[in-house]
């Protein structure tokens, strides 16, 4: 009676804490970030030189991870300033340059976002107007370079494979320490054989995982080699990052469960159960704490939700693993039947909350079904729920057995379902690193248009739905650098019924025009441009931007 009351107090405190935790500022929803906006824009023709590259993405950065490169032309690497955090606006990085000269220009960039994933991206720009088709930075030179400057923005497959490794060692090593320990002091504490040791061995496991995956993301960090994980420079650039923290702290708790196994002699005392049941739950809070539960609002919510998921998971592969590993003859006692017969009721309740907590968040996660198989995450994630499905039916046939047999028949049945159940830890040891919504489709547009011996080209990027911008640059006829008289720009979109919006352009320079624009849908935009080149001599031109 006593240790039940422990129990619920102790969970009752642990949901206060999830709850504080949720409270806490969290961005929007977006799993993984996503560049919105930079200056300068990509591709992108300057009159002048920049002051600094400035980045901002859709949700909150770690700035002690960013990294922002310049190159030029010929692929060599401008000096720039370190990157840091816009004063008020954590979503922006930003780094100093220096003076640039005319020409084209790379820029290589790598962030890790709020909720722990790594990601980079590229783009050029160019200063005066002969960067390249198009009057901007443009055509297979400007890809070559792309080709050329960002081979170092990522991580080598080893460090990716052995993380992914170290992920799937950990979650098996929780649902062993957790979920069979769990399970084994239900059976009374004392099982025989290998089964005994099934805790410790979890423990082993998650223990050296989660150091290893503390090194490994450093080293995904600054796209660097399985040397760099266990570079102490590289551990002091983590040690402050959301993941890093939440990493830190599972090592903490998983030492503190370690303390408590060598003490299990103590399981009968009060104290013992409160704190292993505080330090197993905490130990697992730091996985959606660092993940994209972390990043989605309200925080609390999601976090919740999917401490729930994983709670479910663990206890229901902690049963399995205890059930099918070892010998079959400790299945025939009585004592064992009654927890076979336990343990095959509370999965009909455990694999219903796995599945509906996992619709909950992939609805939330990749707004809706629409378009999962257009990324890995959602490709992955039907392969699980596939797995799933294979798994129910063979605990429904384990169910059957357990009442119309009896529970000794069921360690085949088991054994099948944790094989497969260790396939779907593997598919979300892959999940939690992929981004669940695919990135918003764009095609930087250029173009040249000409029209009584004008020469217009005409730059709009990034070319998706969304805000965009356009660059206009005039050669009025004959070459003459004489400034026009003025440039206005309007786009539509007739096959959705949107009818023509001015473009605000600011001149940048003589016949150097930029504005913006807000394009709601995608499709086939007409753009025209009006051009009075001298009172009384006004050209009309237009093209089709198609806007995927």
């Amino acid at each position: 009676m006593g240790a039940g009351r422990t129990r619920r107090r102790v969970l009752a405190w642990f949901g206060v804490g999830v709850v504080v935790f949720g409270l806490l500022p969290a961005g929007d929803a977006a799993a993984h970030a996503t560049l919105e906006a930079s200056i300068p824009a990509p591709s992108s023709v300057l009159e002048e030189a920049p002051e600094a590259i400035v980045l901002d993405f859709d949700e909150s950065i770690e700035p002690g991870l960013s990294s922002i490169e310049v190159f030029d032309a010929e692929a060599l690497p401008v000096e720039v300033g370190d990157p840091v955090q816009a004063p008020s606006d954590d979503t922006v990085v930003q780094a100093s340059l220096p003076d640039l000269d005319d020409g084209v220009y790379a820029v290589v960039w790598r962030v890790a976002s709020a909720d722990g994933h790594v990601v980079d991206g590229a783009f050029s720009f160019s200063i005066g107007t002969g960067g390249g088709s198009g009057g901007g930075p443009g055509g297979s030179a400007v890809d070559d370079l792309l080709d050329r400057v960002t081979g170092g923005a990522r991580a080598s497959s080893s460090v990716t494979s052995a993380a992914d490794v170290a992920r799937l060692v950990l979650y098996l090593g929780l649902v062993l320490l957790l979920g069979a320990g769990g399970w084994t002091l239900f059976a009374g504490g004392e099982v025989p054989g290998v089964r005994r040791h099934l805790p410790v061995v979890g423990w082993v496991m998650a223990t050296v995982s989660s150091v290893a995956l503390y090194g490994l993301y450093g080293a995904e960090a600054v796209a660097g080699t399985l040397a760099d994980a266990f570079s102490p420079d590289v551990w002091g650039r983590i040690d402050a990052t959301q993941t890093g923290r939440m990493i830190l702290v599972r090592i903490v708790l998983l030492l503190v469960l370690g303390v408590l196994l060598a003490l299990r002699s103590r399981r009968e005392a009060t104290w013992w159960s409160y704190a292993t049941l505080l330090a197993g739950l905490g130990a697992l809070i730091t996985l959606p704490a660092a993940g994209h539960p972390s990043a989605t609002s309200p925080r609390a919510l999601y976090i919740a939700l999917d401490m729930v998921h994983l709670i479910a998971i663990v206890g229901w592969m902690g049963g399995l693993a205890l059930l099918g590993i070892g010998s079959g003859s400790w299945l025939q006692q009585e004592r064992t039947q009654a927890t076979v017969r336990t343990f095959s009721r509370t999965a009909t309740v455990l694999v219903p909350v796995i599945v509906v907590t996992g619709v909950v968040q992939t609805v939330e996660l990749a707004g809706g079904f629409d378009q999962i198989t257009d990324t890995d995450w959602g490709r992955t994630l039907l392969v699980k729920l596939s797995v799933v499905s294979v798994l129910v039916a063979i605990g429904a046939v384990s169910r059957w057995l357990v009442h119309q047999v009896g529970p000794g028949s069921v360690r085949r049945t088991v054994i099948a379902e944790a094989v497969l159940g260790v396939v779907v830890l593997a598919a979300t040891a892959n999940l939690v690193t992929l981004p669940p919504e695919p990135p918003p489709p764009s095609k930087v547009f250029n173009s040249t248009l000409s029209q009584a011996g004008l020469i217009a080209d005409i730059t709009v990027t990034p070319g998706r739905v969304g805000t965009n911008e356009v660059h206009v640059v005039i050669t009025p006829p004959g070459g003459s650098i004489q400034p026009v008289t003025s440039i206005e720009a309007r786009m539509s979109l007739p096959e959705e019924g949107v009818p023509a919006s001015p473009v605000t352009l600011v001149p940048d320079g003589p016949n150097h025009s930029t504005g913006t624009i807000t394009l709601p849908f995608a499709g086939e935009w007409r753009l025209e441009l009006i051009v009075v080149v001298t009172p009384g001599n006004t050209v009309l031109l237009s093209t089709v931007v198609p806007i995927p």
